[in-house]
């Protein structure tokens, strides 16, 4: 609990918020001003102001709550690694390829279980490599 509410993040949110939220009811209650003294794209501006900060709240709220053990590419990898632990992986049996007779067929096929051993391509690890059919 504590680590949620009083960590540097969680500290460098409240005072985003607290600046935030009376900077968007300034802001709206400058647009209201503006729209009486006959602006009228201010009665616009005067309203969109405040569904913002009620936006910034909503996010400050999602921010101070998502786990971010559990989601993402990070929970991705901590699930597989539990699943790994509980359950251990087989052997999965081989099974009979068809032959070929498209050469560009089976580079395709060699192409994608290559891929498939290396795993899921992420932005720390791009795919250099591209392939493309010739025409």
């Amino acid at each position: 609990m504590r680590e949620r509410w009083l960590s540097k993040r969680a500290i460098s949110l409240h005072v985003g918020l607290v600046l935030f939220v009376p900077g968007c009811a300034a802001a709206a209650w400058w647009q209201i001003t503006r729209a009486q003294d006959g602006n009228g794209l201010s009665y616009l501006y005067s309203v969109e102001w405040p569904i913002f900060a009620l936006l910034g709240v909503y996010f400050w709220w999602m921010l101070l709550h998502t786990d971010y053990e559990e989601v993402g590419l990070k929970g991705m990898r901590n699930r597989e690694k539990m699943k790994l632990a509980v359950t251990p992986v087989a052997a999965a049996p081989a099974r009979p390829v068809a032959p070929v007779d498209d050469a560009d067929l089976a580079a395709y096929n060699d192409r994608l279980a290559a891929l498939a051993s290396r795993g899921p391509k992420t932005w720390r690890e791009p795919e250099d490599l591209v392939v493309r059919r010739s025409q």
